[in-house]
């Protein structure tokens, strides 16, 4: 039996989209979609307020770099032109657009739905329940911090900020320490719900912070939560671990970390071009092993190629290292209609690719955590029905107590996607330019439709396979 565990609220989602690559929405719309779906019902349970202390980060993480990162003068709103590149201000736009359906509607939120005002409510809210936490104590500020003096300089980026790459894609923002130690508690807290009588499915779509090294950060990436995650798997004596990424973008920071590691075996799907992000990946990384696996894939990938990928080369090595936990990493920036523009995967073909590596390795426990995704209304659809094919193929929780069977969103209209559209909720006038359908970006016809040349062969399944020995 399956027990399905999920990290989300209301306070996750918007602390979450304090990081500025989701826009100030990315993780809000998500988590509304999931709320319209009614989807949270299917699970035995639902995490609304994940946190990890500062120690718990040292477990991957430099003493150096996370004293400098997790810091008490971060977590405040920092002048605006420290970071004169981003918008910070963006981040209540949501909120007015709530209320403004609440009131259109005569809706009263519930406690638990009600949004955090401003960024100074949700921190104080933050700090409220870590009191209550800690018996009493502020464990967001610790003894050995560098202390905030109060004056305008200790903002000034110094070369230390520089030395740890908290700048680019990577700056420093309001509440920055708030931000790391919830979405990283999002992916480790779920853990605390494994038993031996019961398989976990742990789900957090603000996790799968891949990029993260331990002394630096990168690619809009702070804290490694998956490296940490695995960590504690160890601990617990759960060796035997497979990471399986499907972000456009290699997942440089995880494969570094366990690279000459013999039970963690990592398999990155991502593209491999010359000048793209990070620039590593290739098949020389992975030495011609079975644990460090790297598939480079060209322009166009798509979703027959990538279920060949699938069948010839990862089902094998996976069944070849027989783990006990298979964590996977859904970023959708290979998505068809994300900015990116590369890759031409459809959300029903990720979402049966990953479904089905959960129903083949039943034996094993799986940690589904997000990633990279750059269009926020095609990742709230795309985790959201992600997030409803785990609840219908492994809830142990009858799907149909929900009431969901009556009016199932994505199988009453099989013929005609045009007739699917986003449920009525607080952010659907978000949609309003897609006219509000769920299928837009793969709906035959649809202007925001686009056939990509594949420049991936077949050959090059074939050289994959030799080069691994399959």
């Amino acid at each position: 039996m399956s027990k399905l565990v999920i990290s989300t609220s209301i306070f996750q989602s918007q602390v979450a989209d304090l990081l500025p690559c989701n826009n100030h929405q990315k993780s809000q719309l998500t988590y509304s979609l999931l709320n319209a779906y009614n989807l949270l019902q299917c699970f035995d349970n639902v995490l609304s307020f994940p946190y990890v202390k500062k120690a718990e980060l040292l477990e991957f993480h430099s003493r150096e770099y996370i004293d400098y990162l997790i810091n008490s003068r971060f977590n405040k709103m920092l002048p605006q032109d420290i970071n004169d590149n981003i918008v910070e201000a963006k981040w209540s736009e949501l909120i007015e657009m709530a209320d403004n359906w609440n009131e259109k509607v005569n809706h009263e939120p519930s406690q638990d739905l009600q949004r955090f005002t401003s960024r100074e409510d949700l921190y104080n809210y933050y700090q409220s329940h870590l009191a209550t936490l800690e018996n009493g104590s502020d464990s967001g500020s610790d003894d050995d911090v560098i202390v905030d003096d109060g004056t305008t300089d200790s903002y000034i980026l110094d070369s230390k900020a520089k030395q740890y790459n908290l700048e680019g894609d990577c700056p420093i923002f309001s509440y920055l320490p708030m931000y790391c130690q919830v979405t990283t508690g999002a992916t480790l807290r779920l853990l605390e719900h494994l038993s031996p009588a019961d398989r976990l499915i742990g789900i957090n779509w603000d996790g799968g912070r891949h990029h993260a090294f331990k002394q630096r950060a990168s690619g809009f990436c702070y804290i490694n939560d998956v490296v940490l995650l695995i960590q504690r798997l160890r601990k617990i004596k759960l060796n035997k671990i497979t990471y399986l990424d499907f972000d456009l973008h290699h997942g440089d920071g995880v494969e570094k970390a366990f690279q000459y590691s013999k039970q963690i075996q990592t398999i990155s799907v991502h593209i491999y071009e010359p000048g793209f992000f990070p620039g590593t990946g290739s098949l020389d990384d992975s030495r011609g092993g079975k644990n460090v696996v790297n598939i480079p894939l060209k322009h166009g990938c798509d979703d027959s190629y990538l279920n060949l990928i699938a069948s010839k080369i990862i089902n094998p090595l996976i069944d070849k290292h027989d783990p006990e936990v298979l964590i996977i990493e859904c970023g959708g920036d290979g998505l068809l209609g994300d900015r990116f523009n590369e890759w031409q995967l459809t959300v029903r073909g990720l979402s049966e690719t990953i479904i089905n590596f959960i129903k083949r390795y039943s034996q094993a426990h799986i940690f589904l955590l997000g990633g990279g995704g750059y269009n926020d209304l095609l990742m709230s659809r795309f985790y959201t029905y992600l997030t409803w094919c785990v609840a219908k193929q492994f809830s142990a929780i009858q799907y149909q107590d929900n009431d969901l069977s009556q009016d199932d969103p994505f199988n009453i209209h099989e013929d005609d996607d045009s007739e699917q559209l986003i449920k009525e909720h607080e952010f659907v006038e978000m949609y309003n330019e897609e006219n509000y359908q769920y299928w837009i970006y793969e709906m035959e016809g649809s202007s925001r439709m686009k056939t990509l040349r594949n420049d991936n062969k077949v050959e090059d399944i074939v050289e994959l396979m030799e080069f691994y020995g399959l």
